[in-house]
Formats: structure tokens, C-alpha cells, sequence
């Protein structure tokens, strides 16, 4: 289980790593101050890897610009990050993005929960352009976690899943140990509505595997 701290400061990077992220991603679109001071933050030495990502309003984030404009946010970071999360609408940059040797996390938010079926075709869509594909689905029952579960477990590797919205969030805790790549998290600012607190997340984790 590798753990992302999801940032809205750069500020907080240190802190991130401190309390024990694996990697720590930068939410571009929620930064409120000068994404050169962001540059800035990041620019220093920092032990874990980083994800740079502009999430689109369409998939849970504030981003309302088109394609090109996703980018020349995006490119200005591209020589201090080592990740960058590609929704398919931007797709047309991952071969520039991988030719400067970065992996594409290749994203896909989806506000229901696609059928098997659905979900593997978006899965290859994803493979096509991004090193590792990310599904984020939202749950409407247990059954529908019993389906992801097998997804996630029979998918090609890596992968990452995870679901949107509170009602099924500690599933997020249980992903991982069917083959999800990563765990995305906070340490004390929410990105995302169901994520936890790296804390909380790692005294789970303990439970789960040593108790």
C-alpha cells in the first residue's frame, strides 16, 4: 500500500513527508496563491515523489478551462514532478509528458458505478495513454464494492481504484490488499469528500495487518 497525502499548499510537503506519505500530490486547482510560489515549494528537496494534478470541475475538481489551457498550467512543473495525472479529455498530452521520462497516473472520476464490462473497457481506454490507470467509481451498494473488488483484483497491474463520496469511504481502506497501486489521503484539508487523515489511514493499516 503505497500512500499519496493530497496537498492544496506546497507549504505542507515536509509535514506530508514527516507523518510518513510514500508520495504526496499536488492538487494545482485548489492552490489559492501564485502557482510560481507552488514551484517554489516543490523545487526544494523532497524525499517522496510528487504528483502534479489539475482536476477538471467535470471530475470532482475546480478546473474549468480547456485543454490547452490544462496544459500550460501543467508544463511549468513538469521538471520538478515525478507523476502527472491525466484525465482522457487532456489525453493528447501524455506522449509529451512521458517524453520528458514522467509517469501518467491516467484518471477517470465517474459519478456512478460502471458495469464489469465497463469498467475494464474504461481500464484499457485509460492503459492506451497513462502508465497507471486511475478509476475512482461511486457506489450505490454493497454489491456494487463486491464488483470493484473483483476488478480490482483480476485487473492488470499496476492499477489504482478507489470510490467518490462518503457512504462507502472504508473501502478505501481495504482497495490496497486487492491490488490498488495507492491510497490518496489529507493531513487535515480534505481534496476529496470520503478521504481520511494519513493518521488515521496508517492506524488502520496496522490493525488490518498486524492484528
Amino acid at each position: 500500500m503505497k500512500i499519496v497525502v493530497s496537498l492544496t499548499s506546497p507549504d505542507e510537503i515536509q509535514k506530508a513527508v514527516a507523518l510518513g506519505a510514500d508520495l504526496i500530490e499536488l492538487r494545482l486547482d485548489l492552490m489559492d496563491e501564485d502557482l510560481s510560489a507552488a514551484m517554489a515549494g516543490c523545487s526544494k528537496a523532497c524525499a517522496a515523489p510528487l504528483i502534479a494534478t489539475l482536476r477538471s470541475q467535470e471530475e470532482g475538481g475546480t478546473f474549468t478551462g480547456d485543454p490547452d489551457r490544462w496544459f500550460s498550467i501543467v508544463q511549468p512543473f513538469l521538471d520538478l514532478v515525478d507523476y502527472v495525472d491525466v484525465e482522457r479529455r487532456f489525453r493528447r498530452f501524455a506522449p509529451l509528458i512521458r517524453y520528458q521520462h514522467l509517469q501518467v497516473i491516467a484518471s477517470a472520476h465517474i459519478n456512478y458505478m460502471p458495469p464489469p464490462d465497463d469498467l475494464k473497457a474504461i481500464e484499457r481506454d485509460l492503459r492506451s495513454f497513462g502508465d497507471i490507470p486511475k478509476i475512482a467509481v461511486t457506489p450505490s451498494s454493497q454489491r456494487d464494492l463486491l464488483d470493484l473488488l473483483a476488478f480490482t483484483l483480476d485487473v492488470e497491474k499496476p492499477v489504482i481504484t478507489s470510490v467518490q463520496g462518503a457512504e462507502f469511504r472504508y473501502a478505501r481502506t481495504f482497495l490496497p490488499f486487492f491490488g490498488s497501486e495507492m491510497v490518496y489521503c489529507h493531513i487535515g484539508t480534505p481534496t476529496a469528500q470520503g478521504q481520511y487523515d494519513i493518521r488515521e489511514l496508517q492506524q488502520l493499516k496496522e490493525l488490518l495487518i498486524y492484528h
